[in-house]
């Protein structure tokens, strides 16, 4: 089975990171360059911000926009799938992202809201 690497930012998917590198710009990428995800392939992707979850990356990416995200886009979380996700500023704990995510505003994170370390 061929390896495939995602562009974190929309789930177009190449053979190699050179050819996602080099497969054009990324329309949802706030350097408008596709960029690999680092996690490894799951039968479910979480939105680290909001935990909405999907089947592929590229179906979590063109999933409506995320309130919670930077860039307003959902992106993948990379860490593997855990029966706690702590949030990586203040230490909050939740059984899933979504709720750590709605677990109100967390004061110590860039973007006041909680966000689930690796």
């Amino acid at each position: 089975m061929a390896v495939k690497i995602y562009c974190k930012y929309c789930g177009t998917d190449r053979s190699s990171i050179s050819n996602l590198a080099n497969a054009g710009t990324c329309s949802k990428s706030p350097t408008k360059q596709h960029e690999a995800f680092d996690g490894e392939e799951q039968s479910k992707y979480y939105c680290e911000f909001c935990g909405t979850d999907r089947s592929s990356i590229s179906n979590l990416a063109n999933a409506g926009t995320c309130s919670k995200s930077p860039t307003k886009n959902h992106q993948p979380y990379s860490g593997s799938q855990k029966s706690k996700y702590v949030c990586k500023y203040c230490g909050t704990d939740r059984s899933s992202i979504y709720s750590l995510a709605s677990a109100g505003s967390c004061s110590k994170s860039p973007t006041g809201n909680h966000q689930p370390a690796r």
